[in-house]
């Protein structure tokens, strides 16, 4: 009897060989993506109760990426409360230049169907957005960043890939060869679904939940996640304390301006 392992095992080499080929794009984690700290921030705005500070915001393949080719925005902030009481953190969103309000995304899936929304509302309109264009603006307003280092953590996913596409071997062998039709079709499907789940992971990491409590006298980072907002106008910050409900407005209009804006013929 023919082993069934000598079958697939060329066959999960072609795949591989085809994917090298023709490439296996979208989104993924880098291997080591250079850490960024904040030196001068993009902007501010303070209350009473409240100081709201936007250090940056990091864009597809701009200072600070983590994902290669990411269809989000992904928004560092830092908030303060000076007083002696506390107050909780109810809800941010960031609104673009027509006007329209953008709520954070809890998910790759969310963000990137979001983006697409975006450019469709913005096509509608006659503007042209490409994800990461303008990104020099913020530097040109005088925000800095400084690279801190690169990270050793890298995206352990070639285990999970050779499971799946053992698992695909073996149901090709049992289907006479089926296999071999459109491998770079069938790997690309593997390493996408890899990458996006180790995408989706960061974010699912990296990102902040709220509500949340700003303790009397404390400072916390927030780590908030949008689809494509094209040149954002502001930052509205929402916050409860002993004496209800305010909003803290940054102005985002000279930082940001431009920001996604595709208004170049050939870009």
């Amino acid at each position: 009897m023919t082993n069934p392992t000598l079958k697939i095992a060329p066959a999960i080499a072609m795949l591989w060989i085809a994917c090298a080929v023709t490439g296996c794009g979208g989104t993924k984690v880098l291997k080591e993506p250079v850490q960024i700290q904040a030196t001068q921030p993009l902007a501010a705005a303070s209350g009473q109760q409240l100081t709201a500070t936007l250090d940056w915001v990091i864009v597809r393949d701009g200072p600070g990426t983590w994902a290669k080719n990411a269809d989000w925005d992904e928004y560092l902030l830092r908030v303060s409360n000076p007083s002696d009481q506390p107050v909780q953190l109810t809800r941010l969103v960031v609104i673009d230049s027509l006007a329209t309000r953008i709520e954070p995304r809890q998910d790759r899936k969310q963000l990137v169907k979001g983006s697409k929304q975006t450019a469709r509302r913005y096509k509608d309109s006659g503007i042209k957005v490409k994800a990461g264009k303008g990104a020099g603006t913020m530097l040109i307003a005088g925000a800095a960043v400084t690279a801190i280092g690169a990270s050793a953590a890298t995206v352990a996913a070639t285990g999970a890939i050779m499971s799946g596409a053992a698992t695909a071997g073996s149901a090709g062998a049992a289907a006479g060869g089926l296999l071999l039709i459109g491998p770079a079709i069938a790997v690309g499907g593997i390493v996408r679904g890899v990458r996006n789940s180790a995408v989706n992971k960061q974010i699912q990491e990296r990102q902040t939940t709220l509500p949340l409590d700003v303790p009397a006298s404390g400072e916390l980072t927030l780590d908030m996640f949008f689809p494509i907002a094209p040149s954002p106008r502001a930052v509205e910050v929402t916050y409860t304390d002993g004496n209800g409900e305010s909003s803290l407005i940054i102005d985002t209009g000279a930082a940001l301006d431009g920001l996604h804006i595709n208004s170049g013929e050939n870009n």
